[in-house]
């Protein structure tokens, strides 16, 4: 659990798959995704908070972070969200057109990492999705060499992905996994150039 605290204590708690991002010096942009076992996969949720117009959630944090675990709770936070949307995961072969509110407008590109049930039925449906706020679109990458590799599901997975400034490429990283850069296609891995014949 990490808590966002204020003068007057926490006044936002996020549990384990949460991502953060600073927008600007008063407001951060928090994404997630909730786990789906059977069915179509959760869509992305994106909340814009202005952590200084929140309220706290009180001084007992034991029971808050029990409170969260019991009812499954990813995100809580000491008052309402100054935006929030939610970008679909069910498509993963199509450019998608999303209006994403005024606060992320300013984004170029956001890449999340999510499951996509678009993907296939069984197996870890691992897809970046790249968001394109200014334009208003966004598209699912499924992670064609993770979600097919011989890799161990639940004990490797990938955790975050970066766009390199300089070069373009897209570099991530993962549990129990080496780093790795995506080839163009954004679906595979960019082998280093001693690999190629």
């Amino acid at each position: 659990m990490t808590l966002l605290v204020g003068a007057e204590g926490p006044v936002a708690a996020l549990g384990f798959y949460n991502y953060v991002m600073m927008l600007d010096e008063s407001s951060l942009l928090i994404w997630y995704q909730n786990e789906t076992r059977i069915g179509p996969t959760a869509p992305v949720r994106l909340l814009v908070i202005q952590p200084g117009q929140l309220k706290s959630l009180g001084d007992d944090v034991d029971s808050l972070c029990e409170e969260m675990r019991n009812d499954r709770v990813g995100v809580m936070i000491g008052g309402n969200a100054a935006a929030e949307m939610s970008l679909q995961t069910v498509n993963a072969a199509d450019e998608l057109v999303a209006v994403f509110p005024e606060p992320l407008r300013s984004v170029e590109e956001l890449p999340i990492l999510c499951r996509s049930s678009g993907i296939r039925e069984e197996g870890p449906n691992s897809a970046l999705l790249v968001a394109r706020p200014r334009q208003s679109a966004y598209r699912l990458y499924p992670q064609d060499w993770f979600n097919a590799g011989a890799f161990d599901y639940g004990y490797q997975w990938v955790t975050r992905v970066a766009r390199n400034p300089r070069t373009g490429r897209v570099h991530g990283e993962g549990f129990r996994i080496a780093p790795f850069v995506l080839d163009d296609s954004l679906r595979q891995i960019r082998h280093p150039w001693w690999t190629r014949r």
